[in-house]
């Protein structure tokens, strides 16, 4: 796994150098006549500030509309699209600072978490991340509605080729985490499940004032 910190503050060649690797899982290096390929997949997390002061003293911010334009631009629409979630994180209240409590036990997370990928091994012999082609419509099969929903980002420009695969990955991990009264998650995602899995990719350029992972 790798972490970066204030993803705003790097130089966006840097930041764009990842995005070979985080598709493709290699990097090819070229030196005179000589070429390798060496292996690169990894997890990439990240958390950024919605603007360079950090929104400043609590409840204001220092910078003004071009600076936050020209912080958040660093960051390319194609690295983006490369990351499965994008979730806004907003500013802690003073009892979440003081009194903090409630949650689940991280036992009980990692134990759902260890179920849904052994689910989608035996389903699919691969993590749902690794899905692609056929393998994702045969694992990740859309309800008449879901699609629609699909369609309709996609119409308007807010779901890239790239997102939609994402999504639909997505939306079966999350569909693998909410089991039936069986026990067995659906074998078809339906509305529900991608409407979450969109929901989990918020616009980073319209995210409300907050930390963004």
């Amino acid at each position: 796994m790798l972490f970066l910190d204030e993803l705003g503050q790097f130089a966006p060649s840097v930041l764009d150098a990842l995005r070979e690797p985080l598709e493709e899982g290699v990097i090819r290096v070229a030196r005179a006549a000589v070429r390798a390929v060496l292996p690169a997949r990894f997890l990439l997390v990240a958390a950024t500030n919605p603007c360079p002061c950090g929104g400043g003293a609590p409840g204001s911010c220092e910078c003004d509309e071009v600076a936050r334009s020209r912080y958040v631009r660093r960051l390319s629409g194609p690295l983006l699209d490369r990351f499965d979630l994008r979730v806004a994180i907003q500013r802690p209240t003073v009892d979440d600072l003081l009194d903090p409590g409630g949650g689940e036990p991280s036992e009980l997370v990692a134990a759902r978490v260890a179920q849904a990928r052994r689910l989608a091994i035996d389903r699919a012999g691969r993590l749902n991340a690794d899905l692609h082609g056929d393998l994702l419509d045969e694992a990740a099969p859309l309800s008449v509605d879901a699609r629609d929903v699909l369609r309709s980002e996609i119409e308007r420009d807010r779901l890239t080729g790239r997102g939609y695969h994402r999504i639909r990955r997505v939306a079966r991990t999350i569909a693998d985490l909410r089991p039936g009264p069986d026990g067995s998650p659906p074998a078809v995602l339906d509305v529900e499940h991608v409407s979450i899995a969109l929901s989990l990719r918020t616009r980073l350029r319209s995210a409300a004032p907050g930390l963004v992972a």
